[in-house]
């Protein structure tokens, strides 16, 4: 059961910053709430209450600003799918959101939320860090920029300080030439918690690769780079061998990363299949190609 004895619900950014200045720690900031509200019914908080921040207009919006886009930190998974923008300028992040939940958590989880929960499943984090995206904190103190990888720092563990607010999340465009995919392995389609995730960018020059960003989820305390495998790509040429030596690659890192896990075995096997799938589509398919 529910039970708590405050809840605000402000409808000023500053009045918000106001509340938490001076609440100890004891509130917490509530965005789309499919994973805070689940976790206070079960008794697994330890706070007073929540600040809704759901009428912060200054928490909204998709927008591009040169060749940035910026997310307010209330933007949901439907409107990051859905998004006209994101599709043509970063089309991973718009597959990632494609594949969280069911059509009512798209409707409801904010990208800002995803961010802070800190799983280490969270699909479209595992699509930001490929992007190398930064969040913009706000408190009644001021503001700070720290890239997204930095906050996590484990498994629903974050740097968020009590009294701040994920404002914004922003990154630049890919760059002309690029080709981006995200893919998931879950239980059930749909539905399922990511078993596995995996985010890959590459830019050619020429039919060079000339820069290459993989991200993967699922396999650590949250989604990460990595440097292994973006050297692999780069200064490559797209081919059968190089696609088979990624996915070599792709099990050796997974083992690395996972070490004497009991899902290590599955998951060295299973990282091979979704690299294969996602780098066949993005050397051979549409690749969803930016301009």
């Amino acid at each position: 059961m529910l039970k708590l004895k405050e809840f605000y619900q402000p409808v000023e950014l500053m009045k918000a910053l106001d509340i938490l200045a001076v609440a100890g720690g004891q509130l917490r900031p509530l965005a789309g709430g499919t994973d805070l509200i689940p976790a206070a019914r079960q008794g697994e908080l330890r706070i007073k209450g929540f600040l809704d921040l759901s009428r912060l207009e200054e928490l909204k919006g998709i927008k591009e600003e040169g060749r940035e886009i910026h997310l307010g930190s209330l933007t949901t998974f439907s409107q990051l799918e859905l998004s006209p923008l994101i599709k043509k300028r970063v089309p991973l992040l718009a597959e990632a959101a494609s594949t969280v939940g069911s059509p009512q958590i798209r409707n409801q989880g904010t990208i800002g939320g995803n961010i802070a929960n800190a799983s280490p499943a969270a699909d479209t984090v595992t699509a930001l860090i490929a992007l190398e995206a930064k969040a913009r904190l706000v408190s009644s103190q001021g503001t700070r920029v720290v890239p997204v990888g930095e906050l996590l720092c484990g498994a629903g563990k974050t740097s968020i300080q009590p009294q701040e607010i994920i404002q914004e999340v922003f990154f630049s465009e890919l760059p002309p030439g690029s080709r981006s995919g995200f893919i998931k392995l879950g239980r059930r389609k749909a539905l399922a918690i990511a078993r596995m995730n995996m985010a890959v960018i590459i830019t050619l020059e020429d039919g060079v690769i000339t820069r290459a960003r993989v991200a993967l989820g699922a396999v650590g305390p949250n989604p990460s780079r990595s440097q292994v495998l973006e050297k692999v790509l780069e200064g490559q040429k797209p081919a059968a061998s190089l696609l088979e030596e990624f996915t070599s690659e792709a099990e050796q890192e997974v083992a690395r990363m996972l070490g004497s896990r009991p899902s290590a075995p599955y998951k060295r096997e299973a990282v091979k299949g979704i690299a294969r799938d996602l780098l066949t589509r993005l050397f051979f398919g549409n690749g969803q190609v930016v301009t």
